[in-house]
């Protein structure tokens, strides 16, 4: 008797969640761990959001909503995008999911067919190639270079199209790069995507976390060129530090923002409903949040930032977004004898208790995230446990 589905086999399980389950394992053992694999703020929900969340569940707001989400919270995050973009949005064309994730995946679905392309820049999100494939998809690499700070490039894009070529895959900030898009880039793109008839999906869900004068494009701002092209996604997770509460959402027109609700209808059905009233009191009532959190991602990126250049064997691209620093290590790994970035990390887990996520999760080998969004002082332990750990490799080469 077959036990489990073929398409599995082309998945892999996602490393940022197995890391986790290590790191926790761990701990459970009593090792002080610090956590660098984390992909979420380590701050606290709004107060002003985590109330109405409360107050929703003891007014009996806990039964099913709309599956599109709320009618409130869909024109609020319209009315945001409008003023933001300077592009009229209406909440017809907004969709609100359990997370950012599973509002991809209903695009995926609703989009790809067995067979199609779909291009990916990379260093990638680990979730994407997965979701391509079990949406029948192949997905096909765009590069992105180091000495280039991983800016998403258009010439790379149309280099790496195919005939087969129906879907771009495009994130900016970068998870894990902190790479940016331009705004010629942005515009660059949307006009090869019309040239060649390609949907456009833009997850945007580190879109506040950008650092000081650096350019970062939003697509919603060429949704002129790009017409019903265009799936803009984003999240409440980051920006508001709601990870746990699940409240995704996405920008399309009609006609797809209707055909990924179909697909949602038969997944998760809707975002919970107290969590949809949380989202909307963060947009309404704490809209200065991700501001005040920047300003400390900002601190900590350059703590993280000067003692990773300094560390034997490593080398850096400072990050332009986001919340984590992409360190190359393969110089580390070659003169201490490691043969992989995976291995190296389970090495630091395993010696030093400092919990990284490998570059092979991001299609990036010879790299390592480290997530800066937890306390200087987990910073400060962390990253002299790691020069302390790069250190004795290497002296133990030489000696």
């Amino acid at each position: 008797m077959r036990l489990l589905s073929s398409r599995l086999g082309r998945v892999t399980p996602s490393a940022t969640l197995a890391m986790k389950a290590e790191a926790d394992r761990l701990r459970r053992e009593g090792r002080d761990v610090i956590d660098f694999g984390a992909g979420e703020p380590d701050f606290d929900t709004p107060a002003l959001a985590s109330r109405a969340g409360v107050r929703a569940i003891e007014s009996g707001f806990t039964h099913y909503t709309s599956p599109a989400g709320i009618d409130e919270l869909r024109q609020a995050i319209a009315s945001r995008y409008t003023a933001q973009s300077g592009v009229a949005i209406d909440a017809s064309e907004v969709l609100v999911g359990a997370g950012g994730k599973p509002i991809l995946f209903a695009a995926a679905l609703a989009l790809i067919e067995p067979g199609d392309d779909v291009a990916i820049f990379s260093p990638y999100w680990v979730s994407f190639p997965d979701q391509v494939k079990l949406a029948g998809g192949n997905p096909v690499f765009v590069p992105t270079r180091g000495d280039d700070g991983f800016t998403l490039r258009a010439a790379a894009l149309r280099t790496a199209l195919t005939p087969a070529t129906r879907v771009v895959i495009v994130n900016a900030p970068c998870n894990p790069t902190g790479g940016l898009l331009p705004p010629a880039e942005a515009e660059a793109i949307a006009r090869l995507a019309v040239e060649r008839d390609l949907w456009v999906i833009s997850d945007e869900t580190y879109e506040l976390f950008v650092y000081g004068d650096a350019s970062q494009a939003s697509f919603l701002s060429y949704r002129a060129i790009l017409g019903e092209r265009l799936i803009f996604v984003s999240s409440f997770s980051k920006t508001f530090a709601m990870t746990g509460w699940r409240v995704g959402y996405s920008i399309a027109a009609p006609a797809v923002s209707k055909a990924m609700l179909t697909v949602q209808s038969h997944d998760t059905t809707q975002a919970p409903s107290m969590s949809q009233q949380a989202a909307l009191a963060a947009l309404r009532e704490a809209s200065e949040a991700p501001a005040a959190m920047l300003a400390a991602y900002e601190q900590r990126r350059r703590l993280v930032v000067d003692a990773l250049q300094r560390m034997p064997g490593v080398a850096l691209v400072p990050p332009r977004g986001a919340f984590y620093a992409f360190p190359d290590v393969r110089e580390l790994c070659a003169r201490a004898g490691i043969p992989s970035s995976n291995e190296l990390c389970r090495r630091l887990l395993a010696e030093e208790a400092v919990a990284t996520i490998p570059g092979e999760a991001f299609g990036a080998p010879g790299f390592l995230r480290i997530s800066y969004a937890t306390s200087e002082q987990n910073l400060h332990e962390g990253l002299e446990r790691m020069a302390g750990f790069a250190a004795r490799l290497l002296a133990t080469v030489t000696s």
